[in-house]
């Protein structure tokens, strides 16, 4: 039985995200030999040698998820000849001629004579199961942690529109501001203006005032000194 080469938690959750309970249910699922790997989306019938890819998917990540189909095929593999040790001897050959698929059987058989095509299938029914029920919850993870983003993202969305709603209220009460400001600026030429002039007058006034004044003693003192 091929060693298992993978982790499938890996692909949508980083290790330290692991809690004690899931650790312990994944050594639980090692002991049961429910394996699980992520799907290819190959037919099982074609076994091409690149997978066709998604839309926007990048090699990199698809070849990944690949690597990690493959290693999780491998670490289902079972004690003896299976269908598994059929398959990699029928991929090997990368054809789907029926003489290829008869000869295969034929070598399989004389490894292992209770080799069939009823045991073949049944065997490959296990495969595929276990392909789509991990395919399930890689999918129902993916979607769960997209949704977490999708809700993260909203929030955060949410919350900077809200501040700048309140910024832009600031904003306009401040323009207001501004120009009660501008207004007021405007007028104090005006005021103090009016107030400058009064008191221009009264300057001018009180330099008349004194001269009239002044004369008039002037008069009367020069009076006195040629009369008296």
């Amino acid at each position: 039985m091929a060693k298992e080469k993978f982790n499938w938690k890996g692909l949508f959750i980083n290790e330290e995200e692991t809690s004690e309970t899931e650790k312990s249910t994944k050594i639980e699922s090692k002991s049961s030999s429910s394996h699980s790997f992520p799907e290819t989306g190959t037919s099982v019938s074609k076994f091409p040698e690149h997978p066709p890819k998604a839309t926007l998917v990048s090699d990199s990540i698809l070849n990944t998820v690949v690597e990690m189909y493959e290693s999780g095929f491998e670490s289902l593999n079972k004690p003896g000849y299976d269908f598994y040790e059929f398959f990699k001897a029928i991929k090997a050959v990368g054809s789907n001629d029926p003489s290829v698929y008869k000869m295969a059987l034929t070598m399989a058989q004389g490894v292992d004579n209770t080799v069939s095509k009823s045991s073949l299938l049944t065997q490959a029914d296990f495969y595929v199961k276990e392909i789509e029920k991990v395919h399930k919850q890689y999918d129902s993870q993916g979607n769960g942690k997209k949704a977490k983003i999708l809700d993260t993202q909203k929030a955060k969305k949410n919350t900077l529109n809200t501040e700048i709603s309140d910024l832009e209220k600031r904003l306009i009460e401040i323009q207001n501001q501004i120009s009660v400001k501008k207004d007021l600026l405007n007028s104090v030429d005006a005021d103090m203006m009016s107030e400058i002039s009064e008191i221009d007058q009264k300057i001018v006034a009180n330099d008349k005032a004194r001269s009239k004044i002044l004369e008039t003693i002037v008069a009367v003192v020069n009076g006195i000194k040629s009369n008296l």
